[in-house]
């Protein structure tokens, strides 16, 4: 278990150093978008981004296919069968990538029927269209080779290779911007950098897995449908996701000034970073459950479940009731106060929903591990149709808060009505244990905290950025303290500093001692 959690810590650091980075990143670049842009321009930029981004569904499940058979059968030494299902995956993704691009030749001469864009940016929008088309077919083709380093369980050199490409993309953005350039610029920076992360992950693939060179050949059809058997309800979820957390975009370009999409953005893109922090510890876990899997340990299982929520909800809690409590004046600091209003109340709903939902993560992951995502997929359909439902009727009496509520309210039931009972389908886990360690717990634990962000926002409101985040770092200790210890029992925190302990470069002798 001690090589299994050094091996998870690594890549959920490396996945953290990631996101870390693109977060960075993304703070400083999004009021660099919105003011060079202006919010019509920007609101264009992030509809066709949502609207070619559905297109990623043409992966079909596959690149989680390869991700899972590429652990297992490394885990067995079967190199030929891996190779086989990595040749296979390259030709179905190839010919998605080839329908992704007609498709979005298609749409270049709808979307101005579809949405609200302006008549002065119809040929501007319908170009992005065709670049995001092409940037969609790029990412799908590179996908089998980043399936294969996610299935080696190599986050690190994944993540150093994503911390590379998002630097210099946006430094690329930030001078084209600078040169005065526009979308159409920026779109096709977006492509060359897509197509050049992909040729990395190939390099990376053959490298790290040199038996695969030789067993890559043609593809067939025995491998088509062992891949399928997984991806397609892999695929399904995905599907669900997509209704759940990338409609919002398009139901407010549909019915409200494009202008309007800024603002929802704003709240909508604050959730989206802290979603993929919490990504950074729940992808680890997929690979690692499959090879658990394989040797048939499931006591670790169900160890490896339960530390994961424990450690998202360690995560979330702190942004999210920072969120909570600070969120405005975030906002005011970030974007200007004339985003506060709207903006914070998206970012609260949101919130709420994404606190309640964190232990999704490890639950998804743990069920496309172990290949048992299959009841999940209904489950996940129906609050996508609903959700979908609900901000369509929301939007119109609403606006933007409207949207914001149709993404929690079918998220509330789901969470609350089905995640405990699918744990004890899946692990044998029972919904008491879920509830206890997903949400009472932690909960318990962060109320302190909560108080003082609260209190410190109130009464001392920081004037600036430095004293924004010296405030929240001096009162996160009164957050991951009872974090620690009431989340986790005194075996566990024994074990964790035991581990913890262990990774120290120390000399052996004091080790010893």
């Amino acid at each position: 278990m001690s090589n299994l959690k050094s091996r998870i810590l690594r890549n959920v650091l490396s996945n953290w150093a990631t996101y870390g980075v693109d977060i960075v990143v993304a703070f400083f670049l999004f009021p660099v978008l919105v003011r060079s842009l202006g919010d019509s321009d920007y609101g264009i930029w992030t509809l066709i981004s949502s609207l070619t981004g559905y297109l990623g569904l043409l992966d079909f499940g596959v690149r989680g296919a390869v991700t899972r058979y590429v652990a297992r059968f490394h885990a067995e030494t079967a190199h030929e069968r891996s190779g086989q299902v990595a040749s296979t995956a390259l030709a179905i993704f190839l010919a998605a990538g080839a329908l992704a691009i007609a498709t979005c030749v298609l749409l270049a001469f709808l979307v101005d029927t579809i949405f609200q864009i302006p008549p002065g940016q119809r040929t501007t929008a319908q170009y992005l269209v065709i670049l995001g088309g092409a940037n969609v077919a790029a990412s799908l083709a590179s996908g089998v080779f980043g399936g294969i380093v996610v299935g080696l369980q190599r986050f690190d050199l994944l993540s150093g290779l994503g911390v590379g490409i998002t630097a210099l993309r946006a430094l690329a953005i930030v001078l084209a911007l600078k040169m005065g350039y526009g979308l159409l610029t920026l779109a096709s920076i977006q492509l060359a950098f897509s197509v050049a992360g992909g040729l990395a992950n190939v390099w990376l693939s053959f490298r790290l897995y040199p038996e695969l060179r030789r067993s890559f050949g043609r593809p067939d059809w025995k491998h088509a449908r062992l891949i399928f058997s997984f991806s397609l309800y892999s695929f399904l979820l995905h599907v669900g996701a997509r209704l759940i957390y990338y409609t919002d975009t398009l139901v407010v370009g549909m019915f409200l000034p494009v202008s309007f999409i800024t603002y929802y953005a704003i709240g909508g893109s604050l959730i989206e970073y802290v979603r993929g922090l919490l990504s950074g510890v729940s992808t680890t876990i997929a690979p690692a459950a499959s090879a658990l899997e394989a040797q048939r340990q499931m006591q670790q299982l169900q160890q490896l479940f339960l530390q994961s929520i424990q450690m998202v909800m360690l995560v979330a809690l702190p942004i999210g009731v920072a969120f909570l409590t600070c969120g405005g004046t975030f906002i005011s600091l970030w974007m200007g106060p004339q985003y506060v209003e709207t903006s914070g109340q998206v970012l609260i709903i949101l919130t709420l929903t994404m606190l309640l939902s964190a232990a999704n993560h490890p639950t998804v992951s743990i069920a496309l591990g172990l290949g048992r995502h299959k009841p999940l997929v209904l489950v996940l359909l129906a609050e996508g149709l609903a959700n979908f439902a609900l901000k369509l009727a929301l939007v119109q009496t609403m606006g933007i808060v409207g949207v914001a509520w149709g993404t929690a309210i079918p998220a509330i039931v789901r969470n609350l009505a089905f995640l405990p009972w699918y744990a004890r389908r899946v692990l044998d886990i029972s919904p008491s244990t879920f509830v206890v360690t997903s949400w009472i717990r932690p909960t318990v634990g962060i109320l302190p905290y909560a108080l003082v962000t609260y209190l410190v926002n109130h009464y001392w409101p920081a004037p600036s950025f430095s004293v924004f985040f010296l405030e929240i770092a001096l009162a996160l200790p009164v957050a991951f303290l009872p974090l620690w210890y009431v989340s986790f029992s005194a075996e566990q925190r024994a074990s964790h500093w035991e581990f913890a302990m262990s990774r120290l470069p120390m000399p052996q002798a004091r080790r010893q001692t």
